[in-house]
């Protein structure tokens, strides 16, 4: 045992010598007593015997062998000795083949990348990233010489592009030139200068590098503790947006009151005692939200827990602040009768938005299984209390339970405002959740000249925006603010083991503040540009647009061919042809299939408007001279053709086409009674087809009969027609135009740009020829019948109105 033993020990000896040549501790290789065991040897003696990284190694090396040889506890004999080199040695090569990357040193341990691995290395990451940025620049300064929207066709993408992906990796120059060779092509610029669809959608450089940071840090900042700075310098940013719009002090994150207390008394102990108190005050909170239901308006004044978010648009503010007002009022329902099952009051919520407000809060009401009601706006295009309260009383005399108001602050279609303060009071009295969407006028708050806007902000329960319109950040970034965080927790809150952690009670987790779990870091974009520009300068960037677009109008106003519809406030000014709707159309048309410049309609109260947005951030005069000289020469060009296709009439008169304007605003909800003389039915209506038929002014749709009008005669016919003149109040039309191709890139022959539903199908006209004779004698209105279909017809191949397409 000693000779075998002392043999083992020898070999262990030099082997350590001559790997701790350099070690201080080479030779201080304690005795050992011969009676030790192996195993213990191992476990106790090695560990203490070198310092040395290399030694570290032989030593986890050794300790694997003492566990892999052979030991005979009889006599303490010890066999396999003479393999004991052959065993390490393949220990060795096994753990280089499963950590061949791994190099040891001295002082740390560090990995190389493999060179063998496809992809790109730090080195050309580099040298990359350098060019992206260039190109970049370079796009952005040259961006004017490019057309502003595309000339492709849907599908224009697959045939330039491989079946399948690559194999093998593909060299970064290939896939560059690809980009300006594919991907550019089929690009709407939204930079571009005569960009002015839409609203702005925001841009700067800090904004670029700051995402460009969010995505190299790579982050998901679900938690707090998933990464603590993206989650707290999320609040802060929300804080210091909601003070840049001087926003009503319960919406944001941090107190103010506490604020000016802790600077002015500098009192540590009572921060200490607030963060010791933190946990059982906020389980308080979220408990007296969802026991108080909606009755929580007074705490609200004596306590602060409001708060801030950042979602990815306005979209999922709104659907967020539905969800949590349909959470309340169902648990305040529960509460008042416990024997209301959650699906009885469900089915009777309804919700309230104007009509001209985004088609996101329709979408919502369809995600929530709600009622969206849409209601009429007054001559200023904004919804009003007294319109509010009556469809309020109607809906619960049938038993319905009203829950939330969605108001717009600045609608999609003009920018108009709905008066907050009127339906903010409404609110507060039948206990409705109130929210405010202000997408894209809510950035001019920080300009003190155009805070008269949010009077009766004061009202509402929660408030969105989007930076990324406005401010100058890229898109998504969308800010939301909300007066009782509690009661959006207690709507969103899911909370699995493995997503929780210990600072739950004392840090915000936005992962219940919204749909997504998974967040990104869309703080510091704001944080950069913010600090980059200063509020000075943002508050210049919006002063400038709202600057321009005066001036624009004033080039409007100046020909008188054109109307503006609506207020110029801010960047947004909405103007059309003067005449029938179908005029206005025929130059949109026209001109976004230029690719000169590019703009979207809307319909409002059944007029066809263009909008023109102030959109490129370094906007002048001279940009909207250029945009108004292109308007003006493509409106020269309808009107010869509108004329010619008139065969020479004079209807481009002044006169004629402000009586037909006239009229197109004021046929809106108009009812015709059918009981007056034909001398008194709307003369100027039927003025107006003489110059561009209409069926609107020359029919009445009732329920069982359908009235048309000739210059003389009037023709009933006693049958439902219910596809030949629908009675339906379109949607917006910006908001179909974003899913209409043929609007959106406008093709060139007329057969493409024909209707894709007829007026009057087939089927109907057949019916009233054939049910005619029976409600009219023949004597006195065969002729005239013909007449009323031949006008129906013109309409049709006419293109006619195009409200009359819905």
């Amino acid at each position: 045992m000693d000779r075998s033993f002392g043999a083992l020990y020898n070999k262990l000896t030099n082997l350590f010598h001559s790997n701790t040549a350099t070690s201080s501790n080479a030779s201080s290789i304690p005795e050992i007593s011969s009676s030790l065991p192996l195993s213990t040897f191992f476990d106790r003696i090695v560990p203490m015997t070198t310092t040395s990284s290399s030694s570290n190694n032989q030593q986890r090396n050794a300790s694997r062998i003492s566990r892999q040889i052979s030991i005979k506890t009889d006599d303490h004999r010890i066999s396999n000795i003479g393999d004991l080199t052959k065993q390490q040695n393949k220990i060795e090569e096994r753990h280089n083949d499963v950590q061949p990357d791994l190099v040891r040193n001295s002082s740390q341990i560090h990995y190389e990348p493999i060179s063998s691995i496809p992809g790109m290395d730090d080195a050309e990451f580099r040298r990359r990233g350098k060019e992206m940025i260039d190109y970049i620049a370079d796009y952005l300064k040259d961006i004017h010489e490019r057309r502003v929207t595309p000339e492709v066709e849907p599908g224009y993408l697959r045939p330039m592009l491989p079946k399948n992906a690559p194999e093998k990796s593909e060299a970064w120059d290939d896939i560059m030139k690809d980009v300006e060779q594919a991907i550019m092509p089929g690009i709407t610029h939204w930079q571009h200068p005569r960009f002015h669809a839409y609203f702005p959608a925001g841009n700067s450089y800090p904004s670029i590098l700051g995402e460009m940071l969010s995505a190299g840090v790579g982050i998901v900042g679900f938690s707090w503790a998933a990464s603590p700075a993206c989650t707290e310098l999320e609040t802060i940013m929300l804080d210091w947006i909601g003070r840049m719009m001087a926003l009503p002090v319960g919406f944001l994150p941090f107190d103010p009151n506490r604020d000016n207390k802790d600077s002015d008394d500098d009192d540590e102990d009572d921060e200490e005692s607030c963060s010791e108190c933190d946990e059982e005050s906020r389980e308080d909170d979220l408990h007296d939200s969802i026991s108080n239901g909606e009755n929580n308006h007074e705490q609200q004044q004596t306590r602060h827990i409001g708060g801030g978010v950042l979602l990815g648009s306005a979209s999922e503010c709104i659907l967020v602040a539905m969800l949590a007002a349909r959470t309340k009022k169902i648990t305040s329902k529960r509460q008042a009768d416990p024997l209301m099952e959650d699906g009885q009051i469900l089915a009777r919520l309804v919700c309230y938005t104007s009509k001209l407000a985004h088609s996101c809060v329709e979408k919502a009401g369809l995600i929530a299984m709600v009622r969206v009601r849409q209601l009429a706006v007054d001559e200023h295009f904004s919804l009003r209390g007294k319109t509010l309260e009556e469809c309020i009383r109607a809906d619960k005399e049938k038993g319905l339970i009203p829950f939330l108001v969605s108001g717009t602050l600045g609608t999609t279609s003009c920018c108009s405002y709905d008066n907050l303060e009127e339906i903010g009071e409404i609110c507060q009295r039948e206990k409705l959740w109130f929210h405010v969407d202000g997408a894209y006028a809510g950035s001019a708050l920080i300009c003190e000249e155009y805070r008269y806007i949010m009077k009766g902000l004061q009202y509402a329960d929660s408030f969105n925006t989007n930076p990324n319109k406005w401010l100058l950040m890229n898109f998504d970034c969308s800010c939301f603010w909300v007066r009782d965080k509690f009661a959006l927790i207690n709507a969103m809150s899911v909370d699995p083991l493995y997503l929780q952690h210990k600072h739950a009670q004392k840090a915000v987790d936005y992962r219940h503040w919204g749909v997504a779990l998974s967040r990104r870091f869309r703080s510091l974009k704001l944080w950069f540009t913010i600090r980059s520009y200063g509020i000075e300068g943002l508050r210049y960037y919006i002063r400038e647009h709202c600057r321009l677009a005066k001036v624009f109008a004033s080039l409007i106003n100046k020909d008188s061919r054109f109307e503006t519809i609506g207020d110029v406030t801010l960047g947004l000014v909405c103007f059309r042809l003067k005449g029938s709707n179908k005029l206005s159309q025929k130059l949109l048309l026209s001109l976004n299939d230029s690719g000169l410049i590019h703009m979207v309609p809307s319909m409002v109260n059944d007029i066809y408007i263009i909008r023109f947005a102030v959109c490129a951030k370094y906007a002048n005069d001279a940009d909207m001279h250029t945009a108004f000289s292109i308007i003006q020469k493509h409106a020269n060009d309808v009107l010869a053709e509108y004329r010619a296709q008139r065969g020479g009439r004079q209807s481009s008169s002044n006169d004629s086409l402000d009586l037909a304007t006239k009229q197109t605003a004021n046929i809106n909800n108009t009812e015709f009674d059918t009981t007056k003389s034909d001398e008194t039915i709307n003369t100027a209506a039927l003025q107006e087809t003489s110059i561009a038929p209409t069926i609107y002014p020359a029919t009445k749709v009732r329920a069982n009969t359908i009235t048309a009008i000739t210059p003389h005669h009037r023709v009933t016919f006693e049958k439902p027609i219910t596809n030949l003149l629908k009675d339906k109040r379109p949607r917006p039309m910006f908001v179909r135009m974003v899913s209409d191709a043929k609007l959106y890139y406008p093709k060139r022959t007329t057969s493409q740009l024909s209707r894709q539903s007829s007026l009057i199908t087939p089927r109907a006209r057949k019916r009233i020829q054939s049910d005619s004779g029976h409600h009219t004698t023949r004597s006195s209105s065969e002729k005239y019948l013909s007449r009323t279909v031949s006008i129906l017809e013109t309409v049709n191949s006419d293109e006619g109105e195009l409200d009359d397409k819905q």
